[in-house]
C-alpha cells in the first residue's frame, strides 16, 4: 500500500525540486572546492613565508654583524648609524612568527626594508639581497 501524502507537501517538492537541486549542488560543490584549494594554498603560503623568512634572515645576518663589529672596533660609528642598526634589529624581532590577522604583515616588510636600505646607506655598502625574489602578494 502506498504512504499516503498530503497534497500541499508533494507540491511544494515538486515547486521547489529545482531550487533544493540548485542548494544541493552549490554546497557539495564549495565542499570540493574547500578540499581541493586547501592543500594548494598552504603549499603556496609556506613557499611564500620560507622566501620572507629567508629575506629578513639575511637582513638580520647583516645587521647583527655590524653591531657586534660596531661593539668590539676601537672606533666606532656614529650614533646614528647605532640607532638605525637598532631599529632595523627591533623591527625584525617583533615580525609575527605565526599566521596572524592582527598584523599587517606587507606594511611591517616594506617597513623593515626600507630601514635596511636606510641603513646600508648609512654604513656605505650596497643594499642588495642575493635573496631577493621580490616578494608580493
Amino acid at each position: 500500500m502506498a504512504e499516503e501524502k498530503d497534497f500541499n507537501i508533494v507540491l511544494d517538492e515538486i515547486v521547489l525540486l529545482e531550487e533544493n537541486t540548485h542548494k544541493t549542488s552549490y554546497e557539495e560543490g564549495v565542499k570540493a572546492g574547500t578540499e581541493a584549494g586547501n592543500p594548494e594554498g598552504y603549499h603556496l603560503g609556506y613557499h611564500r613565508g620560507a622566501e620572507l623568512g629567508r629575506e629578513l634572515g639575511y637582513y638580520l645576518g647583516i645587521i647583527t654583524h655590524f653591531i657586534r663589529l660596531n661593539e668590539n672596533s676601537d672606533s666606532k660609528c656614529s650614533e646614528k648609524i647605532s640607532t638605525q642598526l637598532e631599529k632595523v634589529k627591533n623591527l625584525i624581532d617583533i615580525f609575527p612568527r605565526t599566521n596572524s590577522e592582527d598584523h599587517d604583515i606587507l606594511s611591517m616588510i616594506e617597513n623593515i626594508r626600507g630601514q635596511y636600505k636606510k641603513a646600508c646607506a648609512l654604513l656605505k655598502i650596497p643594499s642588495t639581497n642575493p635573496y631577493d625574489a621580490d616578494i608580493s602578494f
